[in-house]
């Protein structure tokens, strides 16, 4: 039987898991604070997350499934011989910026027993297929650096964001007088259509809008501290973490980027008497460019976002 490549049900939530699992060569359990290893039945499925996510047991896998289908998007299978063997995961949605409307790839995993076959570029292939059928202006993806070049001779080859990752010390974020009105945080992603993302700038507007709605009862896990909307200035912000980390991530949306600083400004004031010590944010280098001699900012490193541009190369649209 060849190689198929279709939309993930709830049914193929084992199969995803055992895909995701395939790299795993040692798991482990937290034990009075300390990892133990252990067996995979072992572990709880907080200890499973643990080692990757949402796809690393059948349970949270099919939330996570469930989530996607429910919203419209697009879980996309590589099947062998009645075997998944890969998964791509698409979001089809607006960007204020170059992406326009793009079809951003969050994940694409194959099995590692089934590696340099071209199941990944037949991933590929689908996605671009749909985010055509969508009227989709780019094909976008935030790649792990060992898998740029990858990405390029796919076809996504142009860099739309360069990327700085930055640690911000919040011992040293200077008391904020301005006070904002937080209204609730937008339950309808076109309430966001005219505005920016600021931070984390790796996904498209809309995938880390959906994401951020999407959650997973292991409360050990992420945890939203504080969330909303605001008139003036007109933006949209988020400070949650990962328990684990103990360091505040910054999400931000703005209708007029003018208004950057401030908003930076006050949020991390806002996580450093929620007891943060640290805080992450991802942004453009031109954002960098602008604040880096104003806050108290350390860099992590540099990444990029691709994209494939679409309308351009003539496709064909139904």
């Amino acid at each position: 039987m060849p190689l198929s490549i279709r939309l993930a049900t709830l049914n193929d939530a084992e199969g995803i898991t055992e895909v995701h699992c395939s790299d795993v060569n040692r798991w482990y359990k937290i034990v009075n604070g300390r990892k133990v290893e252990a067996k995979y039945d072992e572990l709880t499925v907080e200890d499973r997350f643990r080692h990757g996510g949402p796809w690393m047991s059948v349970e949270t896998c099919a939330i996570h499934l469930n989530y996607m289908l429910t919203s419209g998007q697009y879980p996309i299978i590589a099947e062998l011989n009645g075997k998944i063997v890969g998964e791509l995961e698409l979001y089809i949605g607006e960007d204020r910026g170059v992406l326009g409307k793009t079809g951003f790839i969050d994940i694409l995993y194959v099995h590692r027993d089934f590696r340099r076959r071209g199941i990944g570029r037949m991933l590929i292939a689908k996605a671009q297929e749909i985010a055509v059928s969508e009227g989709c202006d780019t094909l976008s993806v935030w790649p792990e650096e060992d898998a740029i070049l990858f990405y390029r001779k796919c076809g996504l080859d142009k860099v739309a964001y360069r990327i700085v990752n930055l640690s911000i010390d919040l011992k040293k974020i200077e008391k904020v007088h301005a006070e904002y009105e937080v209204l609730p945080f937008p339950s309808r992603y076109d309430m966001l259509r005219d505005f920016h993302l600021i931070t984390p700038r790796i996904y498209s507007s809309f995938a880390a809008w959906l994401k951020s709605r999407w959650e997973i009862a292991l409360r050990s896990f992420k945890i939203k501290f504080f969330e909303g909307y605001s008139a003036y200035p007109e933006s949209t912000f988020i400070i949650e973490c990962w328990r684990e980390d103990k360091v505040a991530s910054i999400y931000l949306w703005l209708k007029d980027e003018s208004y950057i600083l401030d908003m930076l400004c006050w949020l991390l004031w806002k996580a450093k008497n929620m007891g943060f010590m640290k805080a992450c944010i991802l942004i453009n280098d031109h954002v960098y460019d602008y604040i880096k001699n104003k806050l108290p900012v350390n860099m992590l490193g540099n990444e990029v976002i691709l994209m494939m541009k679409i309308k351009e190369k003539g496709y064909h649209y139904s």
